[in-house]
């Protein structure tokens, strides 16, 4: 029997399918019955609009909708191929953009293209038809993948279709199922154990019952299994295969223009998230129980994928690191003779010896959930963590050359207009450091605690607006389908939200052209060298008390660690003085303070350091 596994759009051009590489290397193991292929129709799609639109929507639009998953624009250019029409509600979702600061030209000119493209795939498809059409849908992928599906089905109206993945999770599998005919089977959860038990049960034609997670059809209604009892063991996980998707990219036109990576799972669910699930997070879905691949695995799958494709920059695409890690696979990573460019997602509070560990192994994109450089809104997000300690991990990240992802977050219940005047204060004293990639409002997720728990200050909520202009369902339907909602508005809100975002973009312009840099002499004196835009071009000399007061801010430090370090090192400072101390370096944006903790922010590096720009090194100039 045959099974062809589908990645529609709007899956990444530079990436493959992580779902598509592992679940491969499951059927091949687990289901002899079946022989298995692998499509990436959105590597289809995007040279079908190349060629569709005479170059003018090129893969670098492609990209643009794929980043656009908080407003839907991949789903909804889809639409006519959903319900086989011309056109689905053009005006209405162009407004819609426009209104949120998103330009509507691109995906409107897309959706000419859609219906005709699925159509030709079906066509390609049913040529030659599989037994079962397997589908991976997260974010953006759940109408292209039930586009495909509808179209296969009045072509070969005897093929089975699938679908799986994290749009699948919790009851939005089920409410996929109920309200699209065009899906015989969905799966729920994880799919390496669920997928291959399907496939066999469907090849001996025994009862589907036993299935974990699968929602089918008896009689003509939904049975919905119960979930698989339990966490599926990482050992259970294979290495991924991406021989298709590279096959299939050397074969597009566009080819030259992508640089591929590969990506990697060392892991799933969130240590942190087991005991402390940050408030607005729903990323991990129904299942956050934190498992990691076997250390010494590591090491070996890295170095074949690199050699295997010809790839050096790699993903990580675990939610967090494992910080096991930290003393097995990360040094046998660092003994790897591969020049890698790894990526990796880590908690905030990680140490300089952590980050260089990390740096030695080639990790040199980090994702670290920064969020907020507030202590009481990173409260209210349950971070366990200070405003000081995610200063401390960009002025370090900086410091050992690592490219430092993050963003602001606001809109949580309880922050106030003070928390964000107070930070916005603060800006120009980070203005050397990798700035936010921008501020904005949280959105309230399924699975996140916000979500559950509607006493945390999200009383009222509805599908978001994006699914009105998507799906044709009703709305307690589309309540247990979609994954955003909309909701009152909580915290800041009105013209600071205007001057935060302003401030994030004073700060990347800063950026560009700041440097503030520290050096100690043989006698422990510190100079700093401040060029930064927002402060006076000047050497500060310190003498020998502010030298041992700043030296003591590197690691987050209290007033009364600094006292200590001062007594302990024989310098007799009052009270009052040591409040006038901290208070200056703060003033004259020589350090961060947030709820009495301190952080000195100079940099550990010569005035002629390689800054990080767009991803680019760059020598700063003085």
């Amino acid at each position: 029997m045959k099974l062809l596994m589908v990645a529609m759009p709007w899956q990444g051009l530079d990436t493959p399918s992580s779902a598509l590489g592992i679940l491969g290397q499951c059927v091949r193991r687990h289901a002899a019955n079946w022989e298995i292929d692998e499509l990436y129709a959105n590597l289809r799609w995007a040279e079908h609009l190349l060629v569709e639109s005479g170059g003018t929507l090129t893969p670098t639009d492609y990209g643009n909708v794929a980043d656009q998953v908080f407003h839907g624009v991949g789903d909804w250019v889809f639409t006519p191929a959903l319900y086989d029409v011309d056109s689905y509600r053009v005006p209405e979702f162009a407004e819609f953009l426009r209104q949120r600061g998103v330009d509507p030209d691109a995906p409107v000119a897309m959706q000419r293209y859609a219906r005709g493209f699925v159509r030709r795939l079906a066509e390609q498809i049913a040529a030659d038809p599989p037994d079962l059409v397997g589908f991976t849908s997260t974010f953006m992928q759940n109408v292209p993948s039930l586009a495909l599906a509808r179209e296969l089905k009045r072509l070969v109206p005897g093929i089975r279709t699938a679908m799986g993945g994290s749009n699948c999770d919790g009851l939005q599998g089920p409410a996929l199922h109920r309200n699209f005919p065009q899906l015989d089977f969905v799966l729920s959860g994880e799919g390496e154990r669920s997928l291959p038990m399907l496939l066999d049960q469907i090849a001996s034609g025994a009862d589907l019952a036993d299935v974990p997670g699968l929602s089918w059809r008896h009689e003509g209604r939904t049975v919905v299994n119960p979930p698989a009892r339990g966490a599926l063991p990482f050992a259970m996980v294979p290495a991924p295969n991406y021989d298709s998707y590279f096959r299939a990219l050397a074969e597009t036109p566009f080819a030259p223009q992508v640089r591929p990576m590969v990506v990697l799972e060392t892991s799933r669910g969130c240590w942190w998230g087991e005991v402390h699930q940050c408030t607005f997070c729903g990323l991990n879905g129904s299942n956050i129980d934190f498992r990691s691949k076997a250390p010494d695995r590591i090491a070996g799958e890295v170095v074949e994928l690199a050699q295997r494709y010809r790839v050096l920059d790699l993903i990580m695409v675990d939610n967090i690191l494992d910080m096991k890690y930290l003393n097995t696979a990360i040094p046998a990573m660092a003994a790897l003779d591969c020049d890698l460019r790894v990526h990796y997602e880590i908690k905030s509070n990680m140490t300089r010896d952590q980050l260089r560990s990390l740096k030695q192994a080639n990790v040199t994109y980090v994702q670290p959930g920064i969020e907020s450089l507030s202590s009481h809104v990173l409260r209210l997000m349950d971070k366990g963590v200070s405003a000081a300690h995610n200063v401390r991990m960009l002025r370090d990240g900086h410091d050992l050359g690592l490219n430092v992802t993050w963003n602001i977050l606001y809109g949580f219940p309880g922050e106030t207009e003070d928390d964000y005047r107070r930070l916005l204060g603060k800006f120009a004293t980070l203005e050397h450091l990798q700035p936010p990639t921008g501020a904005w409002r949280i959105a309230l997720e399924r699975f996140s605690p916000y979500f559950e728990d509607p006493t945390q200050g999200f009383m009222y909520r509805r599908p978001a607006e994006i699914y009105d202009f998507i799906y044709q369902v009703p709305r307690d339907e589309l309540y247990d389908l979609v994954y955003l909602f909309d909701t009152r508005d909580q915290g800041i809100v009105g013209p600071i939200e205007d001057e935060l975002k302003q401030g994030v973009e004073r700060w990347a312009q800063a950026y560009r052209g700041g440097d503030l840099s520290y050096r100690v002499d043989d006698r422990g004196r510190v100079t700093i060298e401040d060029r930064r835009a927002s402060w006076p071009e000047e050497t500060i000399e310190l003498d020998d008390v502010h030298s041992n007061v700043y030296l003591g801010m590197f690691q987050v430090a209290g007033r009364a660690g600094i006292a200590r370090r001062l007594a302990d090192s024989g310098h007799q400072v009052t009270a009052d003085g040591l409040d006038r101390m901290l208070r200056w370096f703060v003033d004259r944006g020589l350090a961060f303070e947030d709820e009495e903790r301190y952080v000195a922010v100079a940099l550990d590096v010569d005035p002629y350091r390689r800054k990080l720009i767009d991803g680019r090194e760059v020598v700063a100039s003085r």
